[in-house]
């Protein structure tokens, strides 16, 4: 595909497209564990909307806040409220599909939730130019 008239691609550092393939194997994370289950099983797909609600989360928190990020600080309170964020919509999920909230349910949401907040962490750090 050709670059529109008078625009160049923007070349990323090798920093960046390491933290960008970090953070593309922590979202990934969530999602295979949901595929190996759903395969094991044959047909229950719960641990794939819990992956999918605990990325939502960690998105939404992610999206709202990344205007405001200019320090290292920032980030990491910006990743904390997404990994809470997170954290909750993947337990509300696997609640919602009948799983009864307890250590189980508590162990995976964190899980996931860890994995898609770290990942939108990661992606800011690749997406900001300042070095912190």
């Amino acid at each position: 595909m050709a670059d529109a008239p008078g625009t160049r691609p923007i070349k990323q550092s090798p920093r960046e497209q390491r933290l960008l393939a970090f953070s593309f194997g922590f979202v990934a994370v969530p999602f295979a564990f949901a595929v190996i289950r759903a395969l094991r099983t044959g047909y229950d797909l719960r641990y794939l909307w819990v992956a999918c609600a605990s990325l939502l989360g960690a998105a939404m928190v992610m999206t709202a806040g990344r205007a405001s990020i200019n320090t290292l600080r920032g980030v990491v309170a910006l990743s904390a409220g997404a990994f809470v964020v997170a954290t909750v919509f993947a337990v509300l999920m696997a609640s919602w599909l009948g799983a009864a909230i307890g250590p189980g349910s508590l162990l995976v949401g964190t899980a996931f939730g860890f994995c898609s907040a770290l990942s939108g962490s990661l992606r800011t750090l690749a997406r900001t130019r300042t070095q912190f």
